[in-house]
């Protein structure tokens, strides 16, 4: 792309009136279908409220519409109430007394941005490809050369004999598992209470035949993958290892759980993960695994993952691709602020934030490889796939490990030390909360990095003003020069990002020229950068021919002398 111009400027002190920009997404759900939860459980059982309250709808509607319910296999709490278009069904569902809440079957999709080619496996030599698990410099699959050290470190822990426990089951919630897999089967978890195919339920779990989890996409036994994507994720958690086939996960020993919601398209409903999530729990895993979102906030999610919670399991979520700052725009189930949910961003080879990554210095916690990631998927074959569904399975299956180790930690606990153990990696400093990408040998160790980050307490605030026309200009590049002279480190300050995410990029470079921050998208109001080295620092918003934004304005700098 040919930049038409470059807009040099000298800044003065020149603020404008404050400018707001509403933004309003509509999310998708499937029409005329509402989750429903009642205030309790049914003290007789012969009473059925939801055929009550449909019936109620249809006379309300004169008879001109058909509600029937969908009720679920997980709870006699919930049910879906389906109606043909009447007006103010979730309005009159939730006048009855009964009811703690209605809300629309929203539609979530899995988060993976890539996929390449199956390639055949030869042996376990394709660790070499698994930059993620061991970085030594090689490039991916893309030709980019990696940074060594840019991996999760896990090889010397497996050099210690930790590789995992049976004990530790990880329920992947996703597109289903390739239980059959020969890099998986030995680490599927096996209803062995349940008899195959006697269409009995053996266990009373209220499922027949649910020997390897449940599809509840189609509402049938077994979550098998026709996707790929749980199945990559399943490999990246906990493929076996040392068995002279394809890949290696996180833990050789483990025990996945396949917990389908998100069909042979990868999308799923609320109605479908709600119930994904209450059979998890159900069956007492210790760790969800969830490279899923894509809707709004919901009680009806936010109500299972905190029953999760309470009964100590781990939920880990991808933050989402969309190059989001969650921090002024949630991204679920991973903004959820519940005490389980541990959200992650993904790195690249050379740990750097995936362009697609979203992020949120204070709502996504930790960082993991998430970009052209090798992993097992459906049929005997293995895949590249890049996304924060990627970065997510390598830290189910980091806290996985972590908990073979001790399965006394609590919640609180593992989310505590993948945190603080996590290594200090300069360009996810203001992007997670753990400032750095996480590190298994550090976790397991006890070990917390230094971080020679300057103390908060030294910065001082100095009065800025520089700003992009609202809207900014196609094919042009706006840059803004900042000389603090004796400064040791200087720092941005903005009032307002907002570009568009991927595409129209603002670059902060220091003043030898090297970039300290790509920001794209639209971030929290008072969003400030990393830090530059020295007195100098330049801001530059590069636009492209198409859909101008914003563009941003940026509020003080902050400067340690």
């Amino acid at each position: 792309m040919k930049i038409s111009g470059i807009v040099l400027l000298c800044l003065t002190p020149c603020f404008l009136a404050p400018l707001a920009f509403a933004k309003s997404i509509k999310f998708p759900s499937v029409p005329g279908e509402f989750v429903v939860k009642l205030k309790a459980e049914p003290s007789n059982k012969s009473i059925n409220v939801f055929e009550e309250i449909a019936l109620q709808l249809q006379k309300k509607s004169g008879n001109k519409s058909t509600v029937k319910v969908r009720h679920f296999k997980t709870s006699q709490q919930w049910a879906v109430i389906v109606t043909q278009d009447l007006k103010s069904a979730q309005t009159l569902i939730t006048s009855d007394d009964r009811v703690a809440y209605a809300e629309p079957n929203y539609l979530y999709h899995a988060l993976d941005v890539q996929t390449s080619t199956a390639t055949t496996p030869t042996n376990d030599d394709k660790m070499g490809q698994l930059w993620g698990m061991q970085n030594t410099g090689q490039a991916d699959a893309a030709g980019q050369v990696g940074k060594t050290g840019s991996d999760i470190n896990v090889v010397p822990v497996w050099n210690e004999g930790i590789t995992g426990s049976k004990n530790i089951k990880v329920a992947i919630i996703d597109t289903g598992v390739d239980y059959t897999h020969p890099d998986l089967q030995s680490n599927i978890l096996k209803n062995t209470a349940e008899i195959a195919g006697d269409g009995i339920d053996n266990d009373g779990n209220g499922f027949v035949d649910d020997v390897y989890g449940w599809n509840f996409a189609d509402n049938k036994a077994n979550g098998m993958d026709d996707h790929n994507h749980g199945t990559h994720c399943a490999g990246t958690i906990g493929a076996v290892g040392n068995n002279a086939v394809g890949v290696v996960g996180v833990n050789w020993n483990v025990s996945i759980l396949p917990v389908k919601f998100l069909n042979s398209q990868g999308s799923g409903t609320l109605e479908a993960a709600v119930q994904a999530i209450q059979y998890a729990t159900k069956a007492g895993v210790n760790i969800m695994s969830n490279s899923w979102g894509g809707g709004p906030y919901t009680q009806s999610l936010f109500d299972v993952i905190k029953l999760a919670s309470d009964k100590g399991i781990l939920f880990i979520a991808a933050a989402g691709n969309d190059g989001n700052d969650n921090d002024a725009n949630a991204s679920y189930p991973a903004s959820y602020q519940l005490d389980n949910i541990i959200s992650v961003a993904a790195t690249d080879n050379r740990d750097q934030l995936a362009s697609f990554s979203n992020y949120g210095r204070t709502k996504v916690h930790v960082a993991a490889p998430g970009v052209k990631i090798l992993s097992t998927v459906k049929g005997n074959d293995y895949a590249l796939m890049s996304g924060t569904s990627m970065a997510t399975p390598h830290v189910s299956g980091i806290a996985a490990l972590l908990l073979s180790t001790n399965p006394s930690y609590t919640v609180a606990q593992v989310k505590d030390i993948l945190i603080r153990s996590s290594d200090k990696v300069r360009g996810l400093s203001r992007k997670v909360v753990a400032r750095g990408r996480v590190n298994v040998y550090n976790a397991i160790h006890g070990i917390e990095p230094a971080d020679n980050t300057p103390d908060e307490n030294l910065w001082k605030d100095f009065a800025f003003s520089a700003e992009t026309p609202h809207p900014y200009v196609e094919n042009k590049t706006y840059s803004y020069d900042v000389n603090v002279p004796n400064a040791k480190f200087v720092r941005i300050v903005f009032e307002m990002i907002d570009t568009e995410a991927n595409y129209d990029k603002i670059s902060v470079k220091d003043g030898n020229g090297d970039e300290i921050e790509n920001l794209s998208g639209s971030y929290a109001t008072g969003y400030v950068t990393d830090y530059a080295v020295g007195s100098k620092a330049t801001v530059a918003l590069k636009s492209d021919s198409s859909l101008n934004k914003n563009g941003f304005k940026i509020k003080k700098i902050q400067v340690i002398y």
